[in-house]
C-alpha cells in the first residue's frame, strides 16, 4: 500500500534533483519542497496556462512535454518545447507579472508546480532552505543576465548603430 507513495515521491525528488536549481539540496530539503509544491497531471492538448494571465508558479516537468506559445494573427505560434526534466516560468516566483505566451502538454504529462505564495511562507517558515533556495535562484539569473550582455556587447558589435 505505501510502496507506490515512497515511489511516486522517489520520482519527483529524482526530478527535483535533476533541476540545476534543486540539485545542490539534501534529501530531506527534497522533501520539504516536495510538501508545499502541487503535482499536476495534463492530457494531450490541455493548457496549463493561457497568455495574459497572471503567472504565480514555476514549472518542472517530470514526464511528458509542454509547447509554448504565442498568438499571431489568430494561430498559435510555437516558440519552444520543453521535455521530461525541462523547467520553466521560474520568474514568476518572485514577480507577478502576466503570462506573455499560453503552454499546453503536447502529451499526457505531469508537473511539479511551485506557487509564489507557497514558495514564500517555506522562505519564512524554513529560512535556512529559503537562503539556500535564493542565492541558488541569484546565481542562476547572474548566469542569464551574464549571458544576456554577452549576446548584447556581440549584437552592437555586428550591427553598430
Amino acid at each position: 500500500m505505501f510502496k507506490h507513495k515512497d515511489t511516486e515521491q522517489n520520482q519527483l525528488i529524482a526530478a527535483l534533483k535533476s533541476c540545476p536549481l534543486f540539485e545542490a539540496l539534501s534529501g530531506g530539503e527534497l522533501k520539504e519542497i516536495i510538501k508545499i509544491a502541487h503535482i499536476r497531471d495534463y492530457s494531450s492538448d490541455e493548457k496549463l496556462f493561457d497568455e495574459g494571465t497572471l503567472g504565480l508558479c514555476f514549472y518542472l516537468i517530470v514526464k511528458g512535454s509542454v509547447a509554448i506559445t504565442s498568438e499571431k494573427e489568430g494561430k498559435a505560434a510555437v516558440l519552444k518545447e520543453f521535455g521530461q526534466g525541462a523547467y520553466f516560468s521560474e520568474v514568476h516566483l518572485f514577480s507577478e507579472n502576466y503570462h506573455t505566451v499560453a503552454c499546453a502538454a503536447k502529451e499526457v504529462t505531469r508537473v511539479i508546480v511551485l506557487a509564489k505564495p507557497d514558495f514564500e511562507d517555506m522562505v519564512k517558515i524554513k529560512p535556512r532552505l529559503g537562503i539556500k533556495l535564493l542565492l541558488k535562484f541569484l546565481d542562476f539569473y547572474g548566469e542569464k543576465l551574464e549571458k544576456l550582455y554577452k549576446e548584447n556587447r556581440e549584437l552592437k558589435q555586428k550591427y553598430p548603430v
